[in-house]
């Protein structure tokens, strides 16, 4: 009987094959305001290519978080801002 390490690996190692051979196209993100400038001010688009499996698993958390994708970046980018807003008062 293997052990479940040894399954896992050996899944692992299946999929990284697989995408080996499989070169998809990168999935491309675009968070817009269809509307134009809404009630929040928000009217900035991002626009990023990404890995299709990423995206896969990025939506996926995203889902069992009870998050949309765009709300998930937007808070992303707000700790991020957050977090290096130093470097502006550094000039």
């Amino acid at each position: 009987m293997a052990r479940l390490i040894d399954k896992i690996e050996d899944h692992e190692k299946k999929v990284a094959e697989e995408l080996a051979k499989e070169r998809k196209k990168p999935v491309v993100i675009k968070l817009t305001d269809p509307l134009g400038k809404s009630a929040s001010g928000k009217n900035k688009q991002i626009s990023a290519k990404v890995n299709a499996e990423t995206y896969e698993l990025f939506t996926h958390i995203n889902r069992i978080n009870g998050m949309s994708n765009n709300s998930s970046l937007n808070l992303l980018i707000t700790n991020y801002v957050r977090e290096n807003k130093f470097i502006l008062e550094e000039d």
